[in-house]
């Protein structure tokens, strides 16, 4: 019961930041400038059109979007939409809300998640080397590469494959240019941090006594490297998570950007530029739900990287 008290309190918490941000988003979209509807009049008045003219198309915009209605009741309106998912219809395209929201999730879970596999095995991987070989020549040429990759922008980077693939050095196919492009490039913006904290936790373990005490015993590099890594797992897991979400909702808008992807980053950018507050407040919630689940399954995932964590305190 104290490990379902654990789980719902999470939830609790999650949907009272989730409301906090929803809030948030709400009050910045309702109190700042209607640049769309700005654009149409500019638009009308260098057209010469007529005060009168201009006025009913102000109305119809402000009515065809809900936002001639009182703050409060548009507010109580879209968190309870929010709640019941039952998100509307695009205020630009005329399409659900949820089903493309979702299907855009779903492109960006195509390269995002083989990525975050790779940098975390790679990253974790060739930390734990590193630190129990510090005087390699490899490992310290690697620990260089990957920092090198960290600090490039990726932005720049993704620039440079793309012109790689205009001028033919790269195949442009949708395998290549969709899928493994981008993999690699937000694997790599990734890779330099998981390197970096999966290198400093091992040091701490890897002269530790029960490390001599294996290696005493005659077990194998591989035995070695086991047991650091099972006693540096939850730090290791628990800053790998933290700096991957962080990472990946920023490259997520520079990747798709750079190679076309119609994926949630560029969903959300469009409904930002377009002030599609369905989308907005759509495509927020599902960063919450990925944060929200996320934390959760981290705290319930150290009673199994450790046993001696109990996880209901």
């Amino acid at each position: 019961m104290r490990f379902l008290r654990v789980v719902v309190w999470r939830l609790a918490l999650g949907a009272l930041a989730a409301w906090a941000v929803l809030t948030t988003v709400f009050v910045l979209f309702t109190t700042t400038r209607e640049w769309v509807l700005q654009r149409q009049v500019g638009a009308l008045k260098w057209a010469g059109r007529e005060e009168d003219v201009i006025a009913a198309v102000r109305d119809e915009y402000l009515a065809s979007r809900g936002l001639d209605r009182p703050l409060p009741v548009q507010y109580v309106d879209w968190m309870g939409d929010m709640v019941t998912l039952d998100w509307g219809v695009s205020f630009v395209t005329g399409e659900p809300v949820f089903p493309t929201v979702v299907a855009a999730a779903g492109r960006t879970a195509m390269y995002v998640f083989p990525a975050l596999v790779l940098a975390v095995v790679v990253g974790v991987g060739f930390g734990l080397y590193v630190a129990l070989n510090p005087d390699s020549r490899f490992g310290n040429l690697g620990l260089g590469t990957a920092y090198l990759c960290f600090a490039l922008p990726n932005f720049w980077v993704g620039g440079l494959l793309v012109s790689f693939a205009v001028g033919g050095v790269i195949p442009r196919t949708p395998l290549v240019f969709d899928h493994l492009l981008p993999t690699l490039l937000t694997a790599t913006t990734m890779l330099g941090g998981v390197v970096s904290y999966a290198r400093a936790h091992a040091t701490e373990y890897a002269t530790a006594d029960f490390v001599r005490l294996v290696e005493a015993t005659g077990g194998s590099r591989l035995r070695v490297a086991t047991h650091v890594l099972r006693n540096a797992a939850v730090p290791i897991f628990s800053l790998v998570f933290t700096e991957a979400l962080a990472l990946l909702v920023l490259a997520v808008f520079v990747v798709e950007a750079v190679f076309g992807i119609d994926g949630f980053g560029s969903l959300l950018l469009r409904s930002v530029d377009q002030r599609d507050l369905p989308v907005l407040l759509g495509g927020t919630l599902v960063i919450i739900a990925v944060g929200v689940a996320g934390n959760v399954v981290q705290d319930l995932s150290y009673s199994v990287l450790d046993p001696r964590i109990d996880t209901s305190t």
